[in-house]
């Protein structure tokens, strides 16, 4: 075996260069693979060059030592040129395929600085994000005071008829799915908030989320069950306390609620009934066509902006947003039309020191027709094989929220939303806009309980 080994060392070693040199196309040309392989490939095509390296030199230590021994000097030191010619010549090579590969730098961010000279603060991630992962819901409450629980009749048919397409529902939307069955599901990040902005009373959230009882499960102490059409429960509370709502919609699913906000009966019920009247315009699709290609469009995001908010969106934008009570999480959303195929890449900097804390690329939604704006979801829209990779364990899968590293920082800070485009056709990305957002570090709840 050791002669063999001896004898036939440069053919160890040309093959441990070959191995290295193909490691290397899919870094030089990431396209000539397909899109679902390039992350898998990428991770492991350092792994495989280190192997062969590492590989030829313990060929070569124990075919020079095994020489050595026998005290061929000569042969070993000849040997020894061998080797270093052979990967020598496969380091040009690699260095001709990198010229011709022209591989693009990654953008500076002083190409950012001179377009967020003119932010002169730092904006809140309080930005509308539409579409069905969106967790931040405007309501609008009746302005008459409301005397018992609205009804929900696109829920209670569900729950009657189709108990296992409302039961889908839950389970795939991203809107919904994290929350499902934490009865606590307030306290922590990734559920839905909807929001109710009185100029009165200021400003109070419903917190809303499902809860799925199987057979023996009792609901979770602190709620009182009502069903639609019941009188308001205002009986047993202060005037400052409004009580946890368990809407039961007739079958093993409950509508949770809670309100959080001034003490106010009137506009806290007229909320809860508000936030009832939302989750029920959800499904109510579904309801009236109760089949998987209804499911499906619920579910998933759309791509396409509404004609009525054409206007609003008539250039490239970044939208951000936290959750009420969520701090650390957000939701993005790119609101664009970049007429081609191709590659957005979001790159988010530390504004003082300019350290980028976290690289998102995703593909683009084109079309060519210059008023059609597109919407991408963060991070609903990163491949699901690339999600893992750029987005926090923390984070629950099915939650459409991401974190952004912040290292050791406590206090909320300013960050630069860096947004590029690289066509298909080119290998260079051009910037598109930047924005300056005040971030805060994520704390994740489940490590304080």
């Amino acid at each position: 075996m050791k002669k063999n080994l001896i004898v036939h060392q440069q053919c160890w070693h040309a093959l441990c260069c070959l191995t290295a040199l193909l490691a290397c196309l899919p870094l030089l040309w990431p396209r000539m693979l397909p899109h679902s392989w390039r992350a898998v490939v990428l991770e492991y095509a350092g792994d495989v060059i280190l192997a062969s390296v590492l590989i030829s030199f313990v060929v070569l230590g124990t075919a020079s030592l095994s020489m050595l021994l026998r005290l061929r000097n000569l042969r070993t030191l000849g040997q020894l040129v061998l080797w270093a010619l052979q990967w020598f010549l496969s380091c040009c090579i690699f260095a001709l395929l990198a010229y011709f590969a022209d591989v693009p730098a990654p953008p500076s961010p002083r190409a950012s600085q001179a377009d967020t000279q003119h932010e002169s603060s730092p904006l809140p991630p309080m930005d509308l994000i539409t579409g069905p992962s969106s967790l931040v819901i405007p309501i609008a409450a009746n302005a008459t005071a409301p005397s018992d629980i609205c009804s929900a009749p696109h829920l209670a048919a569900l729950e009657k008829h189709h108990p296992d397409l409302l039961r889908a529902y839950i389970n795939k939307s991203p809107r919904w799915a994290a929350s499902l069955s934490d009865q606590t599901f307030y306290t922590k990040p990734w559920h839905v908030v909807m929001i109710l902005r009185d100029h009165e009373i200021g400003p109070g959230f419903v917190h809303a989320a499902f809860l799925r009882l199987t057979d023996g499960e009792q609901l979770p102490a602190g709620y009182v069950v009502v069903r639609s059409g019941d009188p308001l429960p205002l009986h047993g509370y202060s005037e400052d306390q409004v009580p946890d709502l368990a809407l039961d919609l007739g079958g093993a699913h409950y509508l949770l609620l809670a309100w959080r906000g001034p003490g106010d009966f009137q506009r806290a019920f007229s909320a809860l009934n508000a936030a009832i009247l939302e989750v029920d315009e959800m499904v109510a699709p579904l309801a009236k066509k109760p089949d998987l290609p209804t499911l499906s469009r619920l579910i998933n995001s759309f791509t396409d902006v509404p004609d009525e908010e054409l206007e609003l969106s008539a250039i490239p934008d970044i939208l951000l947003s936290e959750p009420q009570a969520q701090s650390g999480c957000y939701q993005a959303q790119i609101v664009a039309n970049p007429g081609e195929k191709g590659t957005y890449l979001l790159t988010i900097r530390d504004a003082s020191s300019k350290e980028t804390l976290l690289s998102l690329e995703l593909p683009a939604h084109f079309s060519s027709n210059p008023k059609t704006i597109l919407l991408h979801d963060i991070p609903g829209a990163i491949p699901a094989h690339l999600r893992r990779i750029v987005l926090s364990d923390a984070i629950p899968d099915k939650a459409p929220l991401f974190s952004i590293p912040c290292g050791e920082r406590t206090a909320p800070f300013d960050a630069l939303f860096e947004l590029s485009f690289r066509p298909a056709s080119r290998k260079t990305p051009h910037h598109v806009l930047t924005k300056l957002y005040r971030v805060a570090p994520f704390s994740n709840p489940n490590e304080h309980p």
